[in-house]
């Protein structure tokens, strides 16, 4: 019989991470709950106990604040958090100072988070640690910025310090600058909204299949409980997209690497659920560290597949149970989003052979789960309902 844990877990943030978060702790006996800002197909999946919507959560820390007063009245004893995004964590761990007691966040300092969330201060961070990264310049000024411009190797990345702000304000993840022109446009514009900018060279080749990662939990002495590689074998859309079809791979290629995240991570004082990305620069073999999320990925549902169930071991470590190390887990199975990898197919044209090939071995879908169906129905009547209404503008037009 499954042992059923009473500290109940609540997740900020759906989509597939969510979803994969809830199902993590609730296939293992953990109440879960969710809240959100918009209805979401994590509301419909059978492992959620109760969902919430609440308007602005996602970046407004004083809705954030009341929302947890509120719960924190009805809670017998305490509570996990979990966050599925940057603002998520980056505001959790502002608030977590004082709700102790109450709720219990598996994440380090403000400062913490601050230094990996915020993008400036991560590349400058990781520079003075002597890790390989892409080369970075960050403008201080527009007369900075214009000398940059002259001196810089183009194609550039323009790539806002605070991505996921920058994304749900204009729906990108940046800009890529061809020429001095196109670098100073961005830039002007950036400047004009507020925004502030680093210039990244851009790695040659597309991501998929150079780019891999490792998912890891670190516990409060900063040392790893379980560990996770992966390989990206496509992305949508391909060059800056997010990840559409991941498959578990050894340890082994990413060792060397990991090790020093791993250091830097301690160093820096960082505790609780990781992702880190590497690019492979086949100018000259070696892996450079694009970015480390203060989170699971959102593809989280994986290495639980694969027999690494980070996610678990959060909560446990947070609740105070006995977490033994793992790193020993299935090799070359693979996670899917089907809608994404069917666009990038299409826009790579590639055969019908390709799109077959993309689901051998696949393990875990974005949405789908013979156990928990309702929310890859919920996605489904969401992708339809986007598709009529382009139909339907373009009728208009």
């Amino acid at each position: 019989m499954m042992k059923k844990f009473k500290i109940p877990a609540i997740v900020f943030g759906g989509g597939m991470n969510g979803l994969g978060v809830v199902r993590n702790l609730g296939r293992n006996g953990v109440t879960a709950y969710c809240v959100v800002d918009r209805k979401d197909p994590v509301m419909s999946s059978g492992f959620c106990r109760k969902s919430y919507v609440v308007a602005h959560i996602q970046e407004s820390v004083s809705v954030l604040r009341a929302f947890l007063m509120k719960i924190a009245k009805n809670l017998d004893d305490y509570a996990v958090l979990f966050s599925t995004n940057d603002l998520y964590s980056l505001h959790l761990s502002y608030l977590k100072g004082e709700f102790e007691g109450k709720y219990h966040v598996p994440l380090p300092s403000y400062k913490i988070v601050k230094t990996l969330v915020n993008k400036r201060e991560f590349y400058q961070s990781i520079s003075k640690c002597s890790i390989p990264h892409p080369k970075t310049y960050f403008p201080e000024s527009h007369k900075d910025a214009k000398q940059i411009s002259k001196e810089i190797r183009y194609p550039v990345f323009v790539k806002p310090s605070m991505s996921q702000t920058f994304s749900l304000k204009f729906h990108r993840k940046g800009f890529v600058a061809t020429s001095e022109k196109d670098l100073m446009k961005y830039y002007l514009f950036a400047e004009n909204h507020k925004v502030d900018v680093i210039f990244q060279e851009i790695i040659p080749g597309l991501s998929g299949r150079n780019m891999f990662g490792v998912e890891a939990y670190l516990d409060r002495n900063h040392y790893a409980k379980g560990l996770f590689g992966y390989i990206r074998l496509r992305g949508w859309p391909p060059v800056f997209g997010s990840t559409c079809l991941r498959e578990s791979i050894s340890l082994k290629e990413l060792a060397n690497s990991y090790v020093m995240v791993e250091n830097y991570l301690r160093i820096l004082g960082y505790y609780g659920l990781m992702e880190a990305e590497w690019k492979r620069d086949p100018r000259d073999g070696i892996f450079k560290l694009l970015e480390i999320n203060a989170r699971q990925s959102m593809q989280n549902s994986l290495p639980a597949r694969c027999g690494v169930n980070l996610v678990l071991m959060a909560y446990l470590d947070a609740i105070g149970e006995k977490v033994r190390y793992v790193d020993d887990y299935v090799e070359d199975f693979r996670w899917i989003d089907f809608l994404s990898n069917l666009q990038s197919i299409i826009k790579s044209k590639v055969s019908m052979t390709k799109l077959l090939g993309s689901l051998q071995k696949v393990k875990e879908w974005s949405f789908f789960a013979a156990d928990d169906p309702k929310p890859w129905v919920a996605s489904s009547l969401d992708t339809l309902e986007i598709v009529a209404r382009r139909v339907l503008g373009l009728a208009k037009a």
